[in-house]
């Protein structure tokens, strides 16, 4: 996924600065090993497959950008998203895994 169109996805349609864009894009690098190490093998090539993980990364993106404190003091804990988990259990069960 490109920088524009994660910032599409996470409605930033105004300027940043390039040290912003490389915090998202590193956010969505780590959001790729993540659903990786909760899913297994994605397969790329499957074009829903891809779709989904694609999703998936962008949401976590947004969940991390929204919640970059490391603890709330007085609030619920910052989880994740129950579409997101919902997501990850699709291509973790409906796909069973593929190649890299």
């Amino acid at each position: 996924m490109e920088i524009a169109e994660l910032k599409r996805y996470l409605r930033m349609d105004y300027p940043m600065e390039p040290e912003e864009e490389q915090d998202l894009l590193a956010f969505y690098d780590q959001a790729k090993i993540y659903i990786r190490n909760q899913v297994g093998k994605i397969d790329i090539t499957n074009e829903e497959m891809k779709k989904q993980y694609d999703q998936a990364c962008a949401m976590l993106v947004q969940h991390w950008n929204d919640n970059r404190e490391s603890f709330r003091i007085g609030n619920a804990s910052y989880e994740i998203p129950y579409s997101l988990d919902s997501i990850v259990r699709q291509l973790k069960y409906c796909y069973g895994g593929g190649i890299e």
